[in-house]
Protein backbone atom coordinates (compact mmCIF):
# COMPACT_ATOMS: atom_id res chain seq x y z
CA UNK A 1 0.00 0.00 0.00
CA UNK A 2 2.80 2.40 0.81
CA UNK A 3 4.54 1.71 -2.48
CA UNK A 4 1.31 2.44 -4.36
CA UNK A 5 0.89 5.78 -2.59
CA UNK A 6 4.51 6.70 -3.26
CA UNK A 7 4.13 5.82 -6.95
CA UNK A 8 0.88 7.81 -7.10
CA UNK A 9 2.46 10.91 -5.59
CA UNK A 10 5.46 10.51 -7.89
CA UNK A 11 3.14 10.42 -10.92
CA UNK A 12 1.28 13.52 -9.70
CA UNK A 13 4.59 15.39 -9.31
CA UNK A 14 5.69 14.28 -12.81
CA UNK A 15 2.33 15.46 -14.19
CA UNK A 16 2.76 18.85 -12.50
CA UNK A 17 6.27 19.22 -13.90
CA UNK A 18 5.06 18.25 -17.38
CA UNK A 19 2.18 20.72 -17.23
CA UNK A 20 4.43 23.53 -16.06
CA UNK A 21 6.96 22.77 -18.81
CA UNK A 22 4.19 22.91 -21.40
CA UNK A 23 3.02 26.24 -19.96
CA UNK A 24 6.51 27.71 -20.19
CA UNK A 25 6.87 26.57 -23.80
CA UNK A 26 3.41 27.92 -24.68
CA UNK A 27 4.23 31.30 -23.14
CA UNK A 28 7.60 31.45 -24.86
CA UNK A 29 6.46 30.62 -28.39
CA UNK A 30 2.95 32.02 -28.24
CA UNK A 31 1.28 28.83 -29.46
CA UNK A 32 0.13 25.79 -27.55
CA UNK A 33 1.65 22.48 -28.65
CA UNK A 34 0.98 19.91 -26.00
CA UNK A 35 2.73 16.59 -25.61
CA UNK A 36 0.04 14.03 -26.42
CA UNK A 37 -0.24 10.74 -24.58
CA UNK A 38 0.39 8.89 -27.83
CA UNK A 39 3.81 10.56 -28.03
CA UNK A 40 4.74 9.38 -24.53
CA UNK A 41 3.41 5.89 -25.37
CA UNK A 42 5.58 5.79 -28.50
CA UNK A 43 8.66 6.94 -26.56
CA UNK A 44 8.19 4.29 -23.86
CA UNK A 45 7.24 1.28 -26.01
CA UNK A 46 9.08 2.14 -29.21
CA UNK A 47 6.09 1.73 -31.52
CA UNK A 48 2.93 3.62 -32.37
CA UNK A 49 -0.22 2.17 -30.73
CA UNK A 50 -2.66 0.51 -33.12
CA UNK A 51 -5.68 2.28 -31.61
CA UNK A 52 -4.37 5.68 -32.69
CA UNK A 53 -3.83 4.61 -36.31
CA UNK A 54 -7.21 2.95 -37.02
CA UNK A 55 -9.38 5.21 -39.15
CA UNK A 56 -12.72 3.53 -38.42
CA UNK A 57 -13.17 2.29 -34.87
CA UNK A 58 -14.99 -0.96 -34.31
CA UNK A 59 -16.25 -0.35 -30.80
CA UNK A 60 -16.57 2.13 -28.03
CA UNK A 61 -13.35 0.91 -26.36
CA UNK A 62 -11.33 1.79 -29.45
CA UNK A 63 -13.00 5.19 -29.59
CA UNK A 64 -12.31 5.86 -25.92
CA UNK A 65 -8.72 4.64 -26.31
CA UNK A 66 -8.13 6.94 -29.27
CA UNK A 67 -9.62 9.88 -27.34
CA UNK A 68 -7.45 9.10 -24.32
CA UNK A 69 -4.31 8.94 -26.46
CA UNK A 70 -5.14 12.35 -27.96
CA UNK A 71 -5.28 14.05 -24.53
CA UNK A 72 -2.28 15.94 -23.15
CA UNK A 73 0.09 13.56 -21.37
CA UNK A 74 0.00 15.37 -18.04
CA UNK A 75 -3.77 14.82 -17.66
CA UNK A 76 -3.48 11.06 -18.12
CA UNK A 77 -0.44 10.82 -15.83
CA UNK A 78 -2.21 12.86 -13.14
CA UNK A 79 -5.36 10.73 -13.42
CA UNK A 80 -3.36 7.52 -12.99
CA UNK A 81 -1.49 9.04 -10.03
CA UNK A 82 -4.67 10.20 -8.30
CA UNK A 83 -6.24 6.79 -8.84
CA UNK A 84 -3.23 5.11 -7.22
CA UNK A 85 -3.32 7.52 -4.27
CA UNK A 86 -7.03 6.85 -3.75
CA UNK A 87 -6.80 3.07 -4.19
CA UNK A 88 -3.82 2.69 -1.84
CA UNK A 89 -5.04 4.98 0.92
CA UNK A 90 -4.74 3.74 4.50
CA UNK A 91 -7.98 2.31 5.84
CA UNK A 92 -9.11 1.12 9.21
CA UNK A 93 -9.61 -2.58 9.66
CA UNK A 94 -13.19 -3.76 9.48
CA UNK A 95 -13.18 -5.00 13.09
CA UNK A 96 -11.99 -1.62 14.37
CA UNK A 97 -14.69 0.15 12.39
CA UNK A 98 -17.39 -2.19 13.71
CA UNK A 99 -16.16 -1.70 17.28
CA UNK A 100 -16.28 2.10 17.11
CA UNK A 101 -19.71 2.09 15.48
CA UNK A 102 -21.07 -0.27 18.14
CA UNK A 103 -19.72 1.96 20.89
CA UNK A 104 -22.00 4.82 19.83
CA UNK A 105 -25.10 2.77 19.10
CA UNK A 106 -27.95 2.51 21.61
CA UNK A 107 -28.57 -1.21 21.11
CA UNK A 108 -27.19 -3.65 23.68
CA UNK A 109 -24.34 -5.89 22.66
Amino acid sequence: MTLGRIMGWLLVVIAALTASAEAVVALGTGEYDSIATVDIWTLITGRHPEIATIAIHSGWTDTMGAMLLAWPAWTVIAAIGCTLIFACRPRRRRAEYRETSMRFSSSPR
